[in-house]
């Protein structure tokens, strides 16, 4: 007995669609534009959900048909003209997380440094030009500190995003032999699963009319 696929978690979506298309055909939405409230729509909906892999047997031959062309896609040699490359961190990029956190750094300690010497000196000599010229490179420090602790995160904050948006390497990349494939699949899976299905469930269970 030839063995009948599941349907796939990632084809659910693709079923979803096809289930919303089924339930907006003439029909099967007349009959239940009858029932006095949504409930019938949302529980014929659930069942279809609840018998999705018995529904998708109806599809199967296109649906292997569909798996082997996709399956052939996501092993096939990248191109790189067809498949994102992930982004690297070359030059002034590789630089910024690093500046992000000495520049920092050593103002701060810099600051620290100028700040002692000074208030130091002043304890001993309080008229000392020499002192209030440390407390003040020391403050300066200490402002310049703030300023690039604030400016780093900023553009780590940046970078962080923009690695985020970036996608990773498609598995699958626009096919036409795998795209016709997949539409078959769904075509079949509306026409011989989904609403022989949906009708037959109606026609068992009529919904009550007002």
């Amino acid at each position: 007995m030839t063995h009948l696929p599941h349907l796939r978690p990632e084809d659910r979506a693709d079923f979803e669609w096809v289930l919303s298309l089924a339930l907006d055909v003439t029909d099967i939405r007349s009959a239940l534009e009858q029932a006095p409230t949504a409930h019938d729509r949302h529980r014929l909906r659930a069942r279809a959900r609840a018998a999705a892999d018995e529904i998708s047997q109806a599809a199967a031959t296109e649906y292997r048909t569909y798996l082997r062309a996709r399956a052939a896609v996501t092993t096939a040699p990248q191109n790189p003209g067809e498949l994102s490359q992930p982004p690297t961190s070359t030059g002034a990029g590789a630089l910024l997380p690093a500046l992000a956190v000495l520049a920092p750094l050593i103002s701060a300690i810099a600051a620290t440094a100028f700040l002692l010497l000074g208030y130091g000196i002043q304890l001993v000599t309080p008229q000392s030009k020499l002192a209030a010229s440390l407390v003040t490179a020391g403050w300066v420090s200490a402002l310049a500190s703030a300023i690039t602790t604030a400016v780093g995160l900023g553009a780590l904050l940046a970078t962080a995003l923009r690695q985020r948006a970036t996608p990773f390497p498609l598995l699958i990349v626009h096919n036409p032999a795998a795209e016709q494939a997949r539409n078959a699949w769904q075509q079949a899976l509306l026409e011989r699963g989904m609403l022989p299905y949906l009708r037959k469930q109606l026609s068992a269970n009529p919904p009550r009319p007002q």
